[in-house]
């Protein structure tokens, strides 16, 4: 009941008023129902969510940017290094903030990575920077993550060097920081590709080591998990460490002293997340009901330490690793007295373990990640007992053993890392088989109350068992939610228009009522990254349609597109098209003249392979999809202005005449005006990201449009939008809307009407 106000305070300080909200509310005035006659605990209860909801040192307005552009203060966090960027968090005298660096040479690099360390007392010039907020409807919000971590904002340092920073006082926790950034650096010097970023991850807690191919692999398969240090891991080390000492002589009294000290130096060392911290307190309380020969309530031990850390951080709610790590707790301690006892077989228990924790961990997984993996479970059945029993404990055997005996411990690490590459490459290739996830899309918070209150319901059947039909029941209860997530989509008599912002690029997603269909004109596409020297390449290079449109088009719980339209082969529009293959099948792609680069080529072919039907489209095609009506105006593709080969399209939706004109220009328009002399349009895409060889006074003259929507990127190096043609469009009254200054722009309508909102707000 305390952790319920607590959270219900939080959530109602920090979101406002909500379903999740009502859920906790409703659970509360439940439980305080039940224990009416105990006036103390009431009394409790009431304080913490007060304590919660009006202490006003955890929920502190932003601060202004600072003006000065010095900063003094200490690095709090190990330095990371990705291409020629060095990021690291930095505590100044009364503020924290994010430094991001890019070295501008590989010299200085180099020696960035030789002296740069963790709790070292810097001294910088630069500039403060507001974190970027998300740009996309359901995309990763930076700005809100980095608040969660109290930073709010972001510092670039003129230069950074030696001279910079000095060697500080150490306190013990910066002390044992350091020996965890010597740690990581020592497995990347000296152990094999392929495995060490598994190490890194076991022993020291840092995923950010392992590949990002395969670290997707382990997040779409449904077992990232296992690579978070958590009670299972925690719970084997202090296994193993306690019958070690006892072993070599050391009291029961005297063991558990020592293990009392060792856990919070192994929980910073590890990286003090949530789970590890929520793991150490959890042993050390045992600990110490042993010591004390007192009965400790596990529910009572996590309830405090759940307390606790909301105490000292209440955006930790909003954790994904705090939620999946208590929430699986506290099901799991639940069940253990009841539901682990009906089975006596060691591989059934770990089943039932397995089947528990996916299920609680269901809907938020959906809520965060929009689909779910089918391997999930039996995945976690062969790679928890491997991790837990072999790459554990190897990973310790590994690293202790080159520490301490080197050339002689090869052999050690030979076959750790034949068996652990091993698993990898079966990890990739599940990851690679069609239909191996299931996308239902970004449930709303009504849909996850539905989710865990069915769940709730399922578990306390499978506690009572009172026949198999009362299973058979309450299971048929939660397959019921399950599809009315799924037909959410369907069941919706609203349609919508978004012109995703993807940077210096086009991208209009179409999805028209009750999802009779899903259009996409163009994919965006970003080339800067690909063109660097090799030591400024990032780990992963940021690609728009793999990290922009796919994640948009599973969070609207996209399973297939209707119409894939590429306007003309240049790659900020066909680039992101890639991505699609294997992610989301396409049943149609249009195109506008036959390929010519080798890249059109291979991404027509590669289309074409997976069985998608391709349309070369000519000035004329139509098609219908009900009441709606799509008309292609231009197609040209004999002309050598690849501009203007664009498609053309008109339609009408929401009660608006639109047109989308790709990148044609000024020779394509007048062609098009000439051809369509009393097209009328309400909505006008404008063509060229705004450049002043589109978007002529001719073609505004026929088409008269009321909105004007750009798609164009930040500061981009071309000068888009070109000012003449803002000019040209704010002389005609047309309201102008920018995805460089407004992010993603969305008109939702039903029936005729409609209105627009955009993700960023001046």
């Amino acid at each position: 009941m305390l952790v319920i106000s607590a959270i219900l305070s939080i959530l109602i300080r920090i979101q406002g008023f909500h379903s999740v909200s009502l859920f906790f509310m409703l659970a509360l005035i439940y439980l305080l129902y039940k224990n009416r006659d105990n006036y103390r605990f009431l009394l409790i209860c009431i304080l913490v969510f007060t304590f919660f909801y009006l202490n006003p040192f955890y929920f502190q307005p932003s601060p202004s940017i600072p003006t000065t552009n010095f900063i003094n203060g200490s690095i709090a966090s190990i330095p990371k290094y990705d291409g020629n960027k060095v990021s690291f968090e930095f505590t100044a005298s009364n503020h924290k903030v994010q430094i991001n660096y890019f070295a501008k040479t590989n010299k200085e690099k180099r020696e960035l990575e030789e002296y740069l360390l963790v709790g070292m007392t810097c001294f910088f010039e630069g500039e403060y920077y507001q974190p970027q907020e998300a740009r996309n409807y359901y995309s990763f919000n930076y700005k809100e993550y980095l608040k969660q971590k109290n930073i709010h904002f972001i510092y670039t340092p003129f230069s950074l060097s030696a001279v910079n920073c000095v060697e500080g006082r150490q306190s013990p926790y910066r002390l044992l920081q350091r020996y965890r950034q010597n740690g990581i650096n020592y497995i990347m010097q000296h152990f094999p590709d392929g495995s060490k970023g598994l190490m890194v991850a076991l022993i020291f807690g840092e995923r950010g080591e392992i590949e990002h191919e395969l670290l997707r692999s382990y997040q779409s398969l449904g077992v990232i998990h296992l690579l978070a240090v958590s009670g299972l891991h925690v719970g084997l080390i202090s296994a193993s460490l306690y019958f070690l000492l006892i072993r070599v002589g050391f009291t029961k009294e005297r063991t558990i002293d020592l293990l009392m000290i060792l856990l919070p130096i192994y929980m910073v060392i590890s990286g003090a997340a949530p789970s590890v911290i929520r793991a150490t307190a959890m042993s050390m309380i045992v600990l110490l009901s042993i010591k004390g020969k007192i009965k400790i309530c596990p529910l009572d031990g996590i309830s405090f330490i759940c307390i606790g850390l909301l105490i000292i951080n209440p955006y930790l709610l909003l954790h994904l690793g705090f939620q999946l790590s208590f929430l699986t707790s506290y099901s799991l301690i639940i069940s253990a007295n009841t539901i682990f006892p009906m089975y006596s077989n060691r591989i059934i228990q770990l089943l039932v373990v397995t089947s528990i924790a996916q299920l609680i961990s269901f809907p938020i997984i959906v809520y965060h990640f929009y689909e779910i993996s089918l391997w999930s479970i039996p995945l976690n059945l062969i790679y928890i007992p491997f991790i837990t029993f072999f790459a554990l404990p190897f990973s310790f055997i590994s690293f202790f053993s080159h520490l301490l005996l080197g050339p002689i411990s090869e052999f050690i690490i030979a076959f750790y890392h034949y068996l652990v590459t091993n698993a990898h490459k079966g990890l990739m290739y599940l990851m690679n088989v069609p239909y191996s996830t299931i996308t239902l899309g970004k449930p709303p918070l009504y849909v996850v109350v539905f989710y865990y209150v069915t769940i709730g319901f399922n578990l306390c059947t499978v506690e009572k068992m009172k026949s198999l039909n009362h299973l058979i029941k309450s299971c048929s209860i939660f397959i019921m939610i399950l599809l009315f997530h799924w037909h959410l989509p369907y069941l919706s008599n609203e349609g919508e228009i978004t012109m995703i912002d993807v940077g210096q690029g086009d991208s209009i997603y179409i999805e028209l009522p009750r999802r009779k269909a899903v259009y996409i004109i163009d994919t965006g596409g970003n080339v800067e990254l690909r063109f660097r020297p090799e030591w400024q390449q990032r780990e992963k290079i940021f690609d728009v349609g793999q990290d922009v449109l796919v994640p948009f088009l599973k969070a609207k719980g996209v399973r297939k597109i209707d119409k894939l339209i590429l306007s003309h082969g240049h790659f900020d529009h066909i680039g992101g098209a890639e991505a699609l293959m294997g992610e989301v099948p396409v049943r149609n792609l249009l195109y506008s003249a036959p390929p010519e680069t080798e890249f059109e080529k291979n991404l027509l072919q590669g289309f074409d392979e997976i069985g998608t039907n391709i349309t070369i489209v000519k000035k004329g095609d139509y098609w219908k999809r009900g009441i709606y009506e799509f008309f292609i105006l231009s197609a040209n593709r004999v002309t050598t202005n690849i501009n203007d080969r664009s498609i053309v399209l008109f339609t009408r939706i929401g009660g608006k005449n639109w047109l989308f004109t790709g990148d044609l220009e000024a020779e394509g328009e007048s062609r098009m005006v000439a051809d369509f002399p009393d097209i009328n349009v309400d909505i006008l895409k404008v063509g060229h990201h705004g450049s002043n060889t589109s978007t002529t006074d001719a073609l505004l003259k026929v088409t008269n449009p009321k909105y004007a929507l750009i798609s164009v990127g930040q500061n981009n190096r071309y000068g888009h939008p070109n000012q003449e043609v803002i000019n040209r469009l704010e002389e005609r009254n047309v309201k102008i809307l920018r995805t460089d200054q407004l992010g993603a722009i969305r008109y939702r309508f039903k029936g005729e009407k409609g209105f627009f909102d955009t993700k960023v707000t001046k």
